[in-house]
């Protein structure tokens, strides 16, 4: 039941009829109630909603590293902002088969400097080896930059996060595996992280590579 606010031009709140009162940050407002549709959802309604779960469940496997380094997209949270981005570039296929498009996942988004020339190889038993050149040192490409690792394995439907896995400074960064991920292979990305600056570098996919 609906209650009225200072008289007939008043504000109210709740559902009067087919009509819905309501207030936000104080301001008054009213809208109609929705309406239940029969028809089915087409292929072009039901294509960004298949995205969206899929790149849901996808991207909580890595949502520490997200909340932190998903930046500049979004006014909203840095989850929303990187489903958005996601969402519009790194889905292939077309309904209802979609899968992710990997060298277009995002990950990290921010102002920082990438790599020169990053590459990525494995040389020892359930180890990845990242490597990459560096450019003259300045306030966004600074020595002491956070190297942040990511794997991922559709093998097992899972990532291998390293957050703290050296300075940019260093040019080389090593992901150690479990024991199961030998013979795999998987989607490698690298990004900086500026402690000081709390600015992230954009995800930089450096293609897949066979675990030992």
């Amino acid at each position: 039941m609906g209650k009225y606010k200072n008289g007939i031009l008043g504000a109210f709140s709740g559902k009067i009829g087919a009509v819905i009162g309501a207030s936000w940050r104080g301001i008054d407002y009213m809208r109609g109630l929705p309406r239940i549709s029969n028809k089915p959802a087409t292929p072009a309604q039901l294509s960004p909603r298949m995205k969206m779960v899929l790149l849901r469940g996808f991207l909580l496997g890595i949502e520490k590293i997200i909340e932190i380094c998903f930046q500049n997209y979004s006014r909203t949270s840095a989850m929303n902002g990187a489903l958005s981005f996601n969402m519009k570039h790194s889905v292939a296929g077309e309904y209802p088969d979609m899968n992710i498009d990997f060298p277009n996942l995002i990950i990290s988004k921010g102002d920082l400097q990438g790599a020169w020339s990053p590459g990525v190889s494995a040389t020892e038993s359930n180890k990845v080896d990242f490597r990459w050149t560096n450019g003259p040192f300045s306030k966004t490409r600074a020595a002491n930059d956070q190297v942040l690792l990511v794997i991922y394995s559709q093998k097992f439907e899972s990532f291998v996060l390293f957050t703290d896995a050296g300075t940019r400074e260093s040019g080389f960064a090593q992901l150690k595996t479990a024991e199961e991920f030998r013979g795999d292979t998987v989607h490698c990305y690298l990004s900086f992280y500026s402690t000081e600056l709390e600015f992230a570098s954009t995800t930089e996919y450096l293609g897949e590579v066979t675990i030992l």
